[in-house]
């Protein structure tokens, strides 16, 4: 057993903690905060490269995780200070909650899933206590996102309606819609992942970029299609799942590799039930190349899995594939012990 997902939260108490914060409004900061105000040129700083950082761990900075660490260890120590106006306090929880949250996505992406249920709980209360709703409720349906990657789809579904019943923007809606179809799918609810696709797309078209806060600005259309694509493979049409997850490939910022990598993998998989088995192995073959390349270890181990069940494949390139895999993954002990641990 991998001792970094050993301690993931429970089902009822994951399920708690997004019925309470979408029941519960904010407590005034005036009433708990108070006295000397922080410095705030250094709250301006934090907050300029809260928004630095951000940009930074998108791509494959593999130092920019422990900046954002001593980041936020530095926001939360102001905060345990109380030393603060409400407003001043809104703003350092606001700074908080945007440096857990990617904390989290670091953490999630290296397969370290407690960890990263604990720093998007982190931020799911920053962001409550600063008022927005939007990064709380974002950060609340990673975790159902989270909860899907781990096989638990019935779960994401009850975290996925309690996050989006406080949303105020259609990006952070169109997210949260796309991630309850991916859970729908593999239930096999064909009725709801239909509904949930169609409703991530109208609620696109109401997204306005002057509306919409940083923590969903990546949304798209790529990531609505890539998604659906998934969702069809999951209901067991790959011919649809081809055309879908095409249209989100052609159309996927490539500054996102994590995010890349993953739809490739879909891709292979999908090539691979329409008995295309070349394609299945190129496609295989450039998704592991783009996980190598961003250093995410859930994406590496995704598409490793995959090349490891088509190990008793007899075609050609399909044992081309195998070799050129073992001759990538040379060093690389953890991803292949760990073959085959994650779903996508």
């Amino acid at each position: 057993m991998d001792r970094r997902s050993f301690l993931v939260l429970s089902s009822s108490a994951l399920i708690e903690v997004a019925a309470d914060w979408a029941r519960i409004e904010p407590r005034h900061l005036s009433q708990a905060l108070g006295g000397q105000q922080i410095d705030e040129e250094l709250l301006r700083w934090l907050e300029q490269r809260s928004g630095e950082l951000r940009t930074l761990a998108a791509g494959t900075h593999r130092q920019v995780s422990g900046l954002i660490d001593a980041h936020l260890n530095t926001a939360i120590d102001l905060i345990t200070q109380d030393r603060y106006s409400s407003a001043m306090g809104r703003r350092l929880h606001a700074v908080a909650a945007d440096l857990a949250h990617r904390a989290a996505w670091l953490r999630f992406d290296a397969d370290r899933h407690a960890d990263a249920q604990r720093h998007w709980q982190a931020a799911v209360h920053a962001a409550h206590q600063a008022g927005d709703r939007d990064l709380a409720a974002v950060a609340l349906s990673d975790l159902g996102y989270q909860a899907t990657w781990l096989s638990r789809p019935a779960d994401a579904i009850k975290v996925l309606e309690h996050a989006r019943s406080r949303t105020r923007t259609p990006a952070a809606r169109s997210l949260i819609d796309v991630r309850r179809a991916r859970a729908c799918a593999v239930l096999q609810d064909h009725t709801g992942t239909g509904r949930a696709l169609t409703s991530a797309e109208n609620e696109l078209d109401r997204m306005r970029p002057q509306d919409t806060p940083p923590v969903v600005s990546w949304m798209s259309m790529a990531d609505v299609n890539a998604d659906a694509g998934r969702c069809w493979l999951d209901l067991g049409d790959p011919g649809r799942a081809g055309t879908a997850i095409d249209a989100g490939l052609g159309a996927l910022d490539p500054r996102r590799s994590r995010t890349g990598a993953v739809f490739l993998t879909y891709r292979a998989e999908g090539s691979l039930r329409n008995r295309d088995a070349s394609t299945a192995a190129a496609d295989a073959r450039a998704a592991l190349d783009t996980a190598l390349a961003s250093g995410a270890t859930r994406c590496i181990d995704l598409a490793s899995a995959l090349i490891h069940r088509l190990g008793d494949r007899t075609e050609q390139p399909m044992i081309e594939l195998g070799e050129y895999a073992r001759e990538r993954l040379v060093g690389c002990p953890d991803q292949q012990r760990r073959r085959g641990a994650c779903r996508s």
